[in-house]
Protein backbone atom coordinates (compact mmCIF):
# COMPACT_ATOMS: atom_id res chain seq x y z
CA UNK A 1 0.00 0.00 0.00
CA UNK A 2 2.75 2.51 0.85
CA UNK A 3 4.14 1.93 -2.64
CA UNK A 4 0.61 2.40 -3.97
CA UNK A 5 0.64 5.70 -2.42
CA UNK A 6 4.34 6.89 -3.19
CA UNK A 7 2.56 6.26 -7.30
CA UNK A 8 -0.29 8.44 -6.53
CA UNK A 9 1.22 11.17 -5.16
CA UNK A 10 3.15 11.25 -7.72
CA UNK A 11 1.28 11.22 -10.67
CA UNK A 12 -0.84 13.73 -9.08
CA UNK A 13 2.06 16.10 -8.53
CA UNK A 14 3.00 15.31 -12.51
CA UNK A 15 -0.63 16.21 -13.30
CA UNK A 16 -0.10 19.77 -11.21
CA UNK A 17 3.03 20.92 -12.37
CA UNK A 18 3.25 19.72 -15.71
CA UNK A 19 0.50 21.99 -17.49
CA UNK A 20 2.22 25.05 -15.77
CA UNK A 21 5.47 24.08 -16.99
CA UNK A 22 3.95 23.91 -20.74
CA UNK A 23 2.18 27.42 -20.13
CA UNK A 24 5.65 28.87 -19.11
CA UNK A 25 7.62 27.42 -22.83
CA UNK A 26 7.50 30.18 -25.30
CA UNK A 27 5.98 29.40 -29.01
CA UNK A 28 9.05 28.11 -31.07
CA UNK A 29 7.26 28.63 -34.20
CA UNK A 30 4.58 31.63 -35.63
CA UNK A 31 2.90 28.77 -37.69
CA UNK A 32 1.46 25.14 -37.41
CA UNK A 33 3.94 22.33 -38.83
CA UNK A 34 1.16 21.74 -41.91
CA UNK A 35 1.35 25.08 -42.92
CA UNK A 36 5.29 25.30 -42.32
CA UNK A 37 5.51 21.86 -44.31
CA UNK A 38 3.19 23.31 -47.11
CA UNK A 39 5.37 26.77 -47.39
CA UNK A 40 8.44 24.16 -47.99
CA UNK A 41 7.61 22.22 -50.43
CA UNK A 42 6.15 25.34 -52.67
CA UNK A 43 9.55 26.69 -52.03
CA UNK A 44 11.17 23.32 -53.63
CA UNK A 45 8.60 23.38 -56.46
CA UNK A 46 9.15 26.73 -57.42
CA UNK A 47 12.81 25.92 -57.03
CA UNK A 48 13.34 22.87 -59.31
CA UNK A 49 10.70 24.48 -61.99
CA UNK A 50 13.05 27.90 -62.33
CA UNK A 51 16.07 26.39 -63.20
CA UNK A 52 16.98 27.02 -67.41
CA UNK A 53 18.46 23.92 -67.88
CA UNK A 54 17.05 21.74 -65.43
CA UNK A 55 18.83 19.05 -62.82
CA UNK A 56 21.70 16.33 -62.54
CA UNK A 57 20.02 13.24 -59.94
CA UNK A 58 23.13 11.39 -58.82
CA UNK A 59 20.99 8.12 -58.37
CA UNK A 60 22.45 5.05 -55.98
CA UNK A 61 20.14 2.13 -56.66
CA UNK A 62 20.65 -1.24 -54.89
CA UNK A 63 24.31 -2.16 -54.47
CA UNK A 64 25.13 -4.57 -57.14
CA UNK A 65 24.36 -2.13 -59.34
CA UNK A 66 25.91 0.46 -60.98
CA UNK A 67 25.02 4.59 -60.07
CA UNK A 68 23.82 6.64 -62.56
CA UNK A 69 23.35 10.01 -63.36
CA UNK A 70 20.01 11.41 -64.60
CA UNK A 71 18.96 15.45 -65.86
CA UNK A 72 15.25 16.28 -64.95
CA UNK A 73 13.74 19.28 -65.88
CA UNK A 74 10.64 20.15 -63.95
CA UNK A 75 7.54 22.29 -64.30
CA UNK A 76 4.93 22.88 -61.47
CA UNK A 77 3.14 19.16 -62.37
CA UNK A 78 5.71 17.43 -64.72
CA UNK A 79 9.31 16.31 -65.07
CA UNK A 80 11.23 15.01 -68.18
CA UNK A 81 14.10 12.76 -67.74
CA UNK A 82 17.03 11.71 -69.80
CA UNK A 83 19.85 9.18 -68.09
CA UNK A 84 23.76 9.43 -68.85
CA UNK A 85 23.91 6.54 -71.40
CA UNK A 86 21.13 7.72 -73.66
CA UNK A 87 21.03 11.58 -73.35
CA UNK A 88 19.09 11.98 -76.68
CA UNK A 89 16.06 9.64 -75.19
CA UNK A 90 13.65 11.64 -72.91
CA UNK A 91 10.42 11.00 -70.78
CA UNK A 92 8.06 13.19 -69.45
CA UNK A 93 5.92 12.08 -66.71
CA UNK A 94 4.30 13.84 -63.33
CA UNK A 95 5.89 13.93 -60.29
CA UNK A 96 3.93 14.57 -56.35
CA UNK A 97 5.71 17.14 -53.77
CA UNK A 98 3.55 15.51 -50.56
CA UNK A 99 4.14 14.79 -47.29
CA UNK A 100 4.42 11.53 -45.64
CA UNK A 101 5.94 11.58 -41.95
CA UNK A 102 7.62 14.63 -43.96
CA UNK A 103 8.76 16.20 -47.20
CA UNK A 104 8.61 13.41 -49.96
CA UNK A 105 9.22 13.62 -54.17
CA UNK A 106 7.68 10.87 -55.97
CA UNK A 107 7.84 10.15 -59.87
CA UNK A 108 4.50 9.10 -59.02
CA UNK A 109 3.09 8.06 -62.84
CA UNK A 110 5.35 5.26 -64.87
CA UNK A 111 8.63 7.09 -66.55
CA UNK A 112 10.56 4.14 -68.21
CA UNK A 113 14.03 6.16 -67.47
CA UNK A 114 13.01 7.16 -64.05
CA UNK A 115 11.31 4.11 -63.15
CA UNK A 116 14.05 1.55 -64.83
CA UNK A 117 15.71 0.30 -61.48
CA UNK A 118 12.81 -0.02 -59.71
CA UNK A 119 10.33 -1.55 -61.88
CA UNK A 120 10.51 -5.56 -61.31
CA UNK A 121 10.44 -7.75 -64.16
CA UNK A 122 10.48 -11.85 -64.48
CA UNK A 123 13.81 -12.66 -63.85
CA UNK A 124 14.37 -9.19 -61.43
CA UNK A 125 11.41 -9.49 -59.18
CA UNK A 126 12.62 -7.09 -56.75
CA UNK A 127 13.97 -4.64 -59.48
CA UNK A 128 17.04 -3.39 -59.04
CA UNK A 129 16.70 -2.02 -55.77
CA UNK A 130 16.14 1.69 -57.54
CA UNK A 131 13.70 4.67 -55.63
CA UNK A 132 10.91 6.38 -56.75
CA UNK A 133 9.90 7.63 -54.05
CA UNK A 134 12.38 10.11 -52.04
CA UNK A 135 12.55 11.69 -48.65
CA UNK A 136 13.65 15.53 -48.84
CA UNK A 137 16.45 15.49 -46.22
CA UNK A 138 18.27 18.70 -46.84
CA UNK A 139 18.05 21.69 -49.39
CA UNK A 140 20.90 23.99 -49.20
CA UNK A 141 19.53 27.21 -50.27
CA UNK A 142 23.32 29.19 -51.35
CA UNK A 143 23.99 26.35 -53.45
CA UNK A 144 20.94 24.36 -54.50
CA UNK A 145 21.84 21.34 -53.44
CA UNK A 146 18.77 19.39 -52.45
CA UNK A 147 19.59 15.69 -50.52
CA UNK A 148 17.01 12.72 -50.70
CA UNK A 149 17.10 9.92 -49.12
CA UNK A 150 15.44 6.98 -51.24
CA UNK A 151 12.34 5.42 -49.00
CA UNK A 152 13.42 1.76 -50.40
CA UNK A 153 16.99 1.47 -50.74
CA UNK A 154 17.71 4.36 -48.00
CA UNK A 155 20.59 5.26 -50.06
CA UNK A 156 21.43 9.25 -50.31
CA UNK A 157 20.81 10.58 -53.96
CA UNK A 158 21.35 14.35 -54.58
CA UNK A 159 19.95 17.48 -56.84
CA UNK A 160 22.37 19.73 -58.47
CA UNK A 161 21.03 22.29 -61.12
CA UNK A 162 22.70 21.79 -64.44
CA UNK A 163 24.88 25.00 -66.27
CA UNK A 164 24.23 23.65 -69.47
CA UNK A 165 21.80 21.58 -71.86
CA UNK A 166 21.98 17.99 -70.72
CA UNK A 167 22.97 16.21 -73.86
CA UNK A 168 26.12 18.69 -73.89
CA UNK A 169 26.83 18.00 -70.24
CA UNK A 170 27.01 14.26 -70.29
CA UNK A 171 29.22 14.25 -73.61
CA UNK A 172 31.95 16.20 -71.32
CA UNK A 173 31.00 13.28 -68.58
CA UNK A 174 31.53 10.72 -71.51
CA UNK A 175 34.79 12.32 -72.32
CA UNK A 176 36.19 12.42 -68.76
CA UNK A 177 35.48 8.81 -68.50
CA UNK A 178 37.39 7.78 -71.43
CA UNK A 179 40.07 9.50 -70.69
CA UNK A 180 40.34 7.69 -66.98
CA UNK A 181 43.14 4.93 -67.26
CA UNK A 182 43.44 3.63 -63.76
CA UNK A 183 42.47 0.76 -62.42
CA UNK A 184 44.20 0.78 -58.94
CA UNK A 185 46.01 3.49 -56.86
CA UNK A 186 48.32 4.10 -54.14
CA UNK A 187 49.56 6.64 -51.82
CA UNK A 188 50.54 7.26 -48.38
CA UNK A 189 48.35 8.53 -45.98
CA UNK A 190 49.24 9.11 -41.81
CA UNK A 191 52.55 6.63 -42.75
CA UNK A 192 50.66 3.97 -43.86
CA UNK A 193 50.58 2.60 -47.77
CA UNK A 194 46.66 3.02 -49.13
CA UNK A 195 45.29 1.04 -52.16
CA UNK A 196 42.47 2.05 -53.98
CA UNK A 197 40.70 -0.21 -56.72
CA UNK A 198 38.32 1.56 -58.74
CA UNK A 199 35.36 -0.60 -59.88
CA UNK A 200 34.04 1.17 -63.47
CA UNK A 201 31.44 -1.34 -64.09
CA UNK A 202 29.25 -0.51 -61.06
CA UNK A 203 31.31 2.79 -60.38
CA UNK A 204 32.38 2.21 -56.99
CA UNK A 205 36.33 1.92 -55.02
CA UNK A 206 37.64 -0.15 -52.73
CA UNK A 207 39.62 1.17 -50.43
CA UNK A 208 42.29 0.43 -47.28
CA UNK A 209 45.84 -0.70 -46.22
CA UNK A 210 47.96 -2.28 -48.63
CA UNK A 211 47.54 -6.15 -47.92
CA UNK A 212 44.79 -5.72 -45.11
CA UNK A 213 42.02 -8.04 -44.75
CA UNK A 214 38.69 -7.54 -46.69
CA UNK A 215 36.71 -6.95 -43.94
CA UNK A 216 38.71 -3.98 -43.04
CA UNK A 217 38.36 -2.52 -46.49
CA UNK A 218 36.40 0.32 -47.06
CA UNK A 219 33.85 0.22 -50.64
CA UNK A 220 32.26 3.52 -51.87
CA UNK A 221 30.19 4.68 -54.54
CA UNK A 222 30.50 7.67 -57.08
CA UNK A 223 29.46 8.42 -59.89
CA UNK A 224 31.25 10.76 -62.49
CA UNK A 225 31.22 14.74 -63.18
CA UNK A 226 32.85 16.76 -66.38
CA UNK A 227 35.71 16.11 -64.31
CA UNK A 228 36.10 14.33 -61.17
CA UNK A 229 34.59 11.44 -58.85
CA UNK A 230 31.70 12.70 -56.93
CA UNK A 231 31.47 10.29 -53.66
CA UNK A 232 27.73 9.17 -52.67
CA UNK A 233 28.84 10.21 -49.25
CA UNK A 234 32.36 11.25 -47.45
CA UNK A 235 34.23 9.14 -46.52
CA UNK A 236 37.60 8.96 -44.19
CA UNK A 237 40.83 7.03 -44.71
CA UNK A 238 42.82 7.76 -41.10
CA UNK A 239 42.26 11.59 -40.41
CA UNK A 240 41.56 12.55 -44.06
CA UNK A 241 38.12 12.92 -44.97
CA UNK A 242 37.15 12.50 -48.91
CA UNK A 243 34.32 13.93 -50.79
CA UNK A 244 35.39 14.26 -54.41
CA UNK A 245 38.29 12.90 -56.03
CA UNK A 246 39.76 15.13 -59.79
CA UNK A 247 41.75 13.20 -62.35
CA UNK A 248 45.44 14.36 -64.25
CA UNK A 249 44.93 12.88 -67.07
CA UNK A 250 48.79 13.68 -68.07
CA UNK A 251 49.83 12.05 -64.61
CA UNK A 252 47.35 9.28 -64.24
CA UNK A 253 46.56 10.42 -60.87
CA UNK A 254 43.86 10.62 -58.52
CA UNK A 255 43.64 13.79 -56.59
CA UNK A 256 41.42 15.08 -53.38
CA UNK A 257 42.16 16.51 -49.98
CA UNK A 258 45.52 17.14 -50.67
CA UNK A 259 46.28 13.63 -51.02
CA UNK A 260 47.66 12.22 -54.40
CA UNK A 261 47.04 8.69 -55.61
CA UNK A 262 49.76 6.81 -58.59
CA UNK A 263 48.17 4.53 -60.66
CA UNK A 264 49.83 0.91 -60.78
CA UNK A 265 48.37 -2.08 -62.81
CA UNK A 266 47.30 -5.20 -60.51
CA UNK A 267 48.95 -8.36 -60.74
CA UNK A 268 47.27 -10.39 -63.85
CA UNK A 269 45.25 -7.69 -64.95
CA UNK A 270 42.64 -8.18 -67.89
CA UNK A 271 40.74 -5.42 -69.29
CA UNK A 272 37.24 -5.81 -69.57
CA UNK A 273 37.59 -6.21 -73.54
CA UNK A 274 40.20 -8.97 -73.33
CA UNK A 275 37.67 -11.07 -71.85
CA UNK A 276 35.28 -11.29 -74.81
CA UNK A 277 35.89 -13.95 -77.05
CA UNK A 278 36.35 -17.76 -77.37
CA UNK A 279 37.72 -19.98 -74.65
CA UNK A 280 37.89 -23.72 -74.40
CA UNK A 281 36.43 -24.52 -70.81
CA UNK A 282 37.74 -27.02 -68.59
CA UNK A 283 35.89 -28.98 -65.72
CA UNK A 284 36.72 -32.53 -63.37
CA UNK A 285 40.19 -31.22 -62.78
CA UNK A 286 40.88 -29.93 -66.15
CA UNK A 287 40.48 -33.34 -67.55
CA UNK A 288 37.22 -32.74 -69.77
CA UNK A 289 36.18 -29.58 -72.03
CA UNK A 290 33.18 -28.06 -73.87
CA UNK A 291 33.65 -24.80 -75.84
CA UNK A 292 32.31 -21.14 -74.74
CA UNK A 293 31.92 -18.21 -75.62
CA UNK A 294 32.00 -14.68 -73.60
CA UNK A 295 29.89 -12.23 -75.09
CA UNK A 296 28.68 -8.54 -73.66
CA UNK A 297 26.08 -8.19 -71.50
CA UNK A 298 26.55 -5.09 -69.91
CA UNK A 299 29.17 -3.13 -71.47
CA UNK A 300 31.96 -2.86 -68.82
CA UNK A 301 30.03 -4.37 -66.31
CA UNK A 302 28.75 -8.48 -67.02
CA UNK A 303 29.42 -11.08 -69.89
CA UNK A 304 27.20 -14.12 -70.82
CA UNK A 305 28.70 -17.29 -70.97
CA UNK A 306 27.29 -18.79 -74.46
CA UNK A 307 27.80 -22.56 -74.88
CA UNK A 308 27.39 -23.12 -70.95
CA UNK A 309 23.72 -24.44 -71.44
CA UNK A 310 21.35 -24.92 -74.30
CA UNK A 311 19.01 -23.81 -71.96
CA UNK A 312 20.35 -20.78 -70.23
CA UNK A 313 23.58 -18.58 -70.45
CA UNK A 314 25.25 -17.72 -66.80
CA UNK A 315 25.85 -14.12 -66.37
CA UNK A 316 29.46 -13.09 -64.86
CA UNK A 317 30.44 -9.75 -63.77
CA UNK A 318 33.74 -7.48 -64.60
CA UNK A 319 35.26 -6.46 -61.27
CA UNK A 320 37.12 -3.73 -62.91
CA UNK A 321 39.58 -2.42 -60.19
CA UNK A 322 41.00 -6.26 -60.10
CA UNK A 323 40.84 -6.83 -63.38
CA UNK A 324 38.91 -10.01 -62.36
CA UNK A 325 35.64 -12.18 -63.27
CA UNK A 326 33.16 -12.66 -60.12
CA UNK A 327 30.39 -15.39 -60.62
CA UNK A 328 28.37 -15.85 -57.69
CA UNK A 329 24.43 -18.35 -57.64
CA UNK A 330 21.95 -16.35 -59.70
CA UNK A 331 18.69 -17.31 -60.73
CA UNK A 332 18.57 -19.09 -64.37
CA UNK A 333 14.66 -19.98 -64.85
CA UNK A 334 11.82 -21.34 -63.43
CA UNK A 335 8.71 -23.57 -63.50
CA UNK A 336 5.38 -23.14 -61.53
CA UNK A 337 6.54 -21.94 -57.84
CA UNK A 338 10.01 -23.42 -58.85
CA UNK A 339 12.99 -21.38 -59.12
CA UNK A 340 16.01 -22.58 -61.05
CA UNK A 341 19.20 -21.25 -59.55
CA UNK A 342 22.90 -22.04 -60.35
CA UNK A 343 24.19 -23.46 -57.41
CA UNK A 344 27.74 -23.41 -55.89
CA UNK A 345 28.83 -26.59 -55.08
CA UNK A 346 31.82 -27.85 -53.03
CA UNK A 347 32.54 -30.58 -55.04
CA UNK A 348 34.98 -31.89 -52.71
CA UNK A 349 32.54 -32.00 -49.51
CA UNK A 350 29.72 -32.69 -51.22
CA UNK A 351 27.62 -30.03 -50.06
CA UNK A 352 25.72 -27.24 -52.25
CA UNK A 353 23.92 -23.64 -51.52
CA UNK A 354 21.59 -21.42 -52.80
CA UNK A 355 22.87 -18.21 -50.46
CA UNK A 356 23.66 -14.69 -52.30
CA UNK A 357 27.01 -13.75 -53.40
CA UNK A 358 28.38 -17.10 -53.14
CA UNK A 359 30.28 -18.21 -56.22
CA UNK A 360 33.44 -18.35 -58.09
CA UNK A 361 36.47 -15.59 -58.52
CA UNK A 362 37.74 -15.72 -62.17
CA UNK A 363 41.61 -14.37 -62.11
CA UNK A 364 44.59 -14.85 -64.39
CA UNK A 365 47.94 -15.40 -63.41
CA UNK A 366 49.91 -14.38 -66.61
CA UNK A 367 48.47 -11.41 -68.64
CA UNK A 368 51.40 -11.35 -71.11
CA UNK A 369 50.05 -13.72 -73.32
CA UNK A 370 47.53 -13.73 -75.55
CA UNK A 371 45.64 -17.19 -74.82
CA UNK A 372 46.12 -16.71 -71.36
CA UNK A 373 44.16 -18.91 -68.40
CA UNK A 374 41.35 -17.91 -66.76
CA UNK A 375 41.09 -20.16 -62.86
CA UNK A 376 38.21 -19.93 -61.11
CA UNK A 377 38.32 -20.30 -57.29
CA UNK A 378 36.09 -19.89 -54.40
CA UNK A 379 35.12 -16.11 -53.62
CA UNK A 380 35.63 -16.98 -50.16
CA UNK A 381 31.61 -15.75 -48.76
CA UNK A 382 30.69 -19.38 -47.85
CA UNK A 383 31.57 -19.81 -44.69
CA UNK A 384 33.13 -23.38 -43.52
CA UNK A 385 33.01 -24.61 -47.34
CA UNK A 386 35.22 -24.22 -50.70
CA UNK A 387 32.81 -23.87 -53.88
CA UNK A 388 34.54 -25.37 -56.79
CA UNK A 389 31.85 -26.30 -59.07
CA UNK A 390 28.38 -26.03 -60.00
CA UNK A 391 24.72 -27.53 -60.06
CA UNK A 392 21.57 -26.71 -61.82
CA UNK A 393 19.00 -26.88 -58.86
CA UNK A 394 15.15 -25.44 -57.64
CA UNK A 395 13.82 -23.52 -55.11
CA UNK A 396 10.67 -23.86 -53.94
CA UNK A 397 10.72 -20.24 -51.74
CA UNK A 398 13.35 -20.92 -49.61
CA UNK A 399 12.81 -24.41 -49.30
CA UNK A 400 15.60 -26.74 -52.00
CA UNK A 401 13.13 -28.61 -54.40
CA UNK A 402 15.94 -30.96 -55.75
CA UNK A 403 18.31 -31.38 -58.91
CA UNK A 404 16.88 -30.11 -62.48
CA UNK A 405 18.60 -32.70 -64.01
CA UNK A 406 16.35 -31.72 -67.35
CA UNK A 407 18.58 -28.87 -67.49
CA UNK A 408 21.75 -30.23 -68.66
CA UNK A 409 24.66 -28.12 -69.12
CA UNK A 410 27.61 -28.70 -71.54
CA UNK A 411 29.12 -31.88 -69.34
CA UNK A 412 25.54 -33.52 -70.50
CA UNK A 413 24.34 -33.51 -67.04
CA UNK A 414 23.14 -30.78 -64.54
CA UNK A 415 26.59 -30.61 -62.77
CA UNK A 416 29.41 -29.48 -63.76
CA UNK A 417 32.51 -30.91 -61.12
CA UNK A 418 35.41 -28.87 -60.86
CA UNK A 419 38.23 -27.72 -60.33
CA UNK A 420 37.14 -24.75 -63.18
CA UNK A 421 39.05 -23.00 -65.79
CA UNK A 422 38.39 -21.67 -69.21
CA UNK A 423 41.70 -20.79 -71.57
CA UNK A 424 41.34 -17.52 -74.07
CA UNK A 425 41.57 -18.97 -77.76
CA UNK A 426 43.52 -17.14 -80.38
CA UNK A 427 41.78 -15.72 -83.35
Amino acid sequence: MRKLNLLSILAFVALVILPACQQLEPDVFDKPSSTRLSEFLEEIRTTLSSEQYGWTLDYYPGSKYSSVTYALSFTDQKVTACVEKKPTETETSTYALKTDDGPVLSFDTYNKILHAYATPDSKKYQAKGGDFEFEIRAFDKENKVITLIGKRSRNTCTLRPLTKPAEEYFAGVKSFERSITVPAAAATIDGKEIELYIDNGIRSITIGEKDAPKDSLQTVRYVLTENTFRFSKPFKVGDVEFSEWTYDPANETLNGSGITFVKFIPAGYITYEQYLGKYTFYYYNASRSFPVQLVEEEAGLSFRMVGFSTYFEPILTFNGGRGRLDWVKQTIGGSGSLEYILAPWDTNAGYLTWMDEVGLVGSVEDNTVEDFVVTFADNGVWEDHKASGWLVWSMNGDSSAGAVSSWTTATGSYQVPGDLSMQKIKE
